[in-house]
């Protein structure tokens, strides 16, 4: 320990930092909490002290503060202290704190201000404070601590407002596709048309109060205005007079505002000042002081644009004070009548086909009664044709002469043919309008073949042709109206000996799958081209279209037969190579085991 010499009161100070004054002197700090301070403080970079009583004896300072005080930096108190000094006297802010016991806290001291000081009492009962302890900082270190605090702190909020820029922007964008694919999804639900416009009229906006306003051009050149949904209920009934109205087209209106850029059709905003533009969006001054009435901001009319034709407009309406109009306000606008423009046009197109396949129904429906008709009608005259050539040869009018028995053969041939002819126009127009009945049963493959054969043996080889059956298996059994197969094979077979030259072979031959059994004609005939096997299949179609190439027939047969046989959940096919022959293939569903209807 050493001494040292202030004033008339001597003060010990160890090694440690500690002051001591003679005991009877020594008053009102206790000791302990000198040693605790010196604990936690000791190490600390930053000056303190403790003072005692009224004259701010030092009782205790911790390493900075000394070297600051061996310095000349700073001092408690001085008797004579020149302006001019640098020394930094903190006796006039110790006594600040002491006479009033509360803090003082960051006041600068010094004549330069480069020393910020904090002092605070140390009261261990009621009354006066005991002492004070008293921190000392560099002004400018703390002001780079606040200045780097402050940075920190705006970095954060900066941060902060950012992820909460974001966080609010991908809410909305999520809101915005949500929005998007529900609209895609209630318009894709039908291609009705009354469905697709009640879709378009409840379209808006994914924003706080915006609704719209529909107007579309229907076919008699008119423009549609439909029904107008205000999403304030109280309001409901005066947006109800703007809706479901007729007006003829205006260059002036809302169909041709969208167009007046250069570029061509693109959405506009019309704010209230724009009184002339809205005028024309509201279709005249009325409209417009109804639109104020119901309250608006600002009018973004978005054309609804098919390749280069209009459909009409979507006139989104913002709420009164409410936000501008923004950029993906109007992309969200414009997907959306992009999504309208093409259901609208779809369901157009289904219900302009729709009217064309009725329109097509009713006269294939005429034309089948038309045929029936006039078959039934022509079958009695034949009918009575043939009953005359019967009586005529039985020489019931006289005897004939050889001629006139060649004659009536002739009379009798083609009446028979005619017959024939009518017959297979009748069975058309049956099949056609879905008036032949079916008696499903089993069909043995094999069997009916075999009948078939013997049928057409005769007509085969009357004209040089050679029926060749093969073999096939017992068991394929065919699910079918046998009637109704035996004239399929019929006709295909006649097509065959028709076509194929003489010398020729016809080949008769059965196959099966799982679930089906197919019979196969194969001829030698002169073939189809690949283009024309689709084509055969079409009524009165005949491959050679000249009167002197014609078969005789009138090109029902293959039609006839394929139908049958699709009726039957068959079908019937061709493969076919020109110069070679052809291969018909009926196809039937197979009759499972023990089936009996």
């Amino acid at each position: 320990m050493r001494r040292r010499t202030t004033g008339t009161t001597t003060i010990e100070r160890s090694r440690s930092g500690f002051e001591s004054e003679p005991a009877d002197e020594r008053a009102g700090i206790d000791r302990s909490f000198v040693a605790d301070l010196e604990r936690a403080l000791g190490h600390a970079p930053v000056a303190y002290a403790v003072t005692e009583g009224p004259t701010h004896t030092l009782r205790y300072a911790n390493a900075p503060f000394r070297r600051l005080q061996s310095a000349g930096e700073i001092t408690i108190t001085r008797e004579a202290s020149p302006v001019e000094q640098r020394v930094a006297v903190l006796a006039p802010l110790l006594d600040r704190a002491f006479r009033r016991a509360e803090l003082v806290q960051d006041s600068l001291v010094g004549p330069t201000a480069r020393w910020s000081c904090t002092a605070w009492p140390i009261a261990t009962g009621p009354g006066a404070p005991d002492g004070l302890t008293v921190e000392v900082r560099d002004a400018a270190y703390i002001q780079r601590i606040r200045a780097g605090q402050r940075a920190i702190a705006e970095r954060l909020l900066l941060g902060a407002l950012r992820e909460q820029d974001a966080a609010s922007e991908a809410r909305a964008t999520g809101e915005r596709s949500a929005y998007l694919a529900s609209m895609g999804r209630d318009l894709a639900v039908s291609l009705d048309t009354t469905v697709t416009r009640d879709v378009v009229r409840h379209v808006r906006l994914p924003r706080p109060g915006t609704w719209c306003i529909v107007d579309l051009v229907e076919p008699n050149g008119l423009v549609h205005r439909l029904a107008v949904v205000h999403p304030d209920p109280a309001k409901q009934g005066l947006a109800r007079a703007l809706s479901d109205r007729w007006y003829e087209m205006q260059w002036e209106g809302p169909i041709y505002l969208a167009q007046t850029r250069p570029e061509g059709f693109q959405p506009q905003v019309f704010t209230k000042d724009a009184r002339d533009q809205l005028v024309a969006v509201a279709r005249g001054a009325r409209e417009l002081e109804m639109l104020r009435e119901l309250g608006f901001e600002a009018l973004l009319v978005v054309p609804l644009i098919l390749g280069q034709r209009v459909l009409g407009t979507l006139t989104f309406v913002t709420p009164e004070g409410g936000p501008p109009v923004t950029r993906e306000d109007i992309a969200v606008a414009s997907d959306l009548a992009d999504r309208c423009a093409m259901a609208l046009d779809h369901s157009r197109l289904y219900h302009e086909a729709e009217v064309l396949r009725e329109a097509a129904e009713a006269a294939n429906r005429a034309k089948s009664d038309f045929l029936a008709r006039m078959s039934h009608e022509l079958r009695t005259p034949l009918a009575a044709i043939g009953g005359f050539v019967e009586l005529l040869a039985l020489e019931a009018a006289g005897p004939l002469t050889e001629q006139q028995r060649t004659d009536l053969s002739r009379i009798k041939h083609h009446q028979v043919h005619l017959a024939a002819l009518i017959t297979q126009i009748l069975t058309y127009a049956s099949a056609e309008g879905g008036r032949i009945e079916y008696h499903w049963t089993a069909v043995p493959i094999q069997q009916i073949l075999t009948d078939v054969a013997g049928m057409m043996e005769e007509a085969a080889r009357a004209v040089g042709l050679v029926l060749n059956l093969r073999p096939g298996e017992a068991e394929w059994v065919g699910w079918a109206d046998l009637d109704r197969v035996r004239q399929i094979l019929l006709n295909v077979i006649s097509n065959a000996v028709k076509f194929s030259p003489a010398g020729s072979h016809i080949i008769l031959e059965s196959s099966a799958t799982g679930d089906a059994v197919m019979i196969h004609v194969t001829d030698a005939g002169p073939g189809i081209p690949s283009d024309k096997t689709d084509e055969i299949f079409e009524p009165f179609v005949q491959l050679h279209t000249g009167w002197h190439d014609r078969k005789a027939g009138v090109g029902l047969g293959l039609a006839i037969s394929r139908d049958l046989a699709r009726a039957m959940r068959g079908d019937l096919s061709v493969q076919s190579t020109v110069g070679v022959g052809s291969r018909f293939t009926l196809t039937l569903p197979r009759a499972r085991p023990g089936a009996t209807r």
